[in-house]
């Protein structure tokens, strides 16, 4: 880390710029499909382990770079264009993953990661893709989200309101600490209390 990485911290900080994401995240994993976790998805999910070339019984390794498995990724991200993509917490959609791949993939695509990744060794991106595909073809399911939409049009709009509704609430909160931070920050803290009458 070099010192001038300090920058971005020493600027002023916007809740909607911050966590716009977060919360599109956060609405569209609440609506996301799931896979229950029972015995019977166990079961699949030790099948789905192996279609990967992972023993379900030992540690787990990276489906991107073969070192121990920390968390899970989602191969197909939750989110586009600020909406629900289709894909959820699903055992198709979740791949065992180490918190640097993790990471560094972030919102791109997981071919994409894969091609950047393995820039200079092309034939071990393509043995990873087709690993990869095949396990989506198997396991992962789309939903068709426009039916989802027609059959629930009311409450449908009802979510993205409340969604709309706190980003304006966290516009105008950025606008109040904008007033805020000048008071809060003076080298007068005197005279942030209340004068004696």
């Amino acid at each position: 880390m070099e010192k001038k990485s300090i920058k971005s911290h020493l600027a002023p900080y916007s809740i909607y710029q911050k966590r716009m994401t977060t919360i599109n995240h956060a609405f569209a994993s609440a609506i996301a499909p799931v896979d229950e976790y029972d015995e019977i998805k166990l079961n699949k999910l030790d099948k789905a382990l192996q279609a990967l070339g992972q023993e379900p019984e030992g540690d787990l390794h990276c489906v991107y770079c073969d070192v121990q498995a920390e968390t899970w990724d989602h191969l197909v991200g939750l989110v586009k264009n600020a909406e629900l993509r289709g894909y959820g917490h699903q055992l198709g959609n979740l791949v065992p993953c180490c918190r640097s791949c993790n990471s560094q993939k972030g919102s791109k695509s997981w071919k994409a990661y894969l091609q950047q990744k393995y820039l200079n060794e092309p034939s071990k991106a393509e043995s990873k893709i087709r690993l990869i595909d095949a396990h989506l073809a198997q396991y992962a399911i789309q939903v068709n989200l426009k039916h989802a939409e027609e059959q629930l049009k009311d409450r449908w709009m009802r979510y993205r309101a409340i969604k709309d509704e706190i980003f304006k609430l966290m516009i105008e909160a950025d606008k109040i600490a904008c007033r805020l931070r000048p008071a809060i920050t003076s080298k007068q803290p005197e005279q942030l209390s209340p004068k004696p009458t």
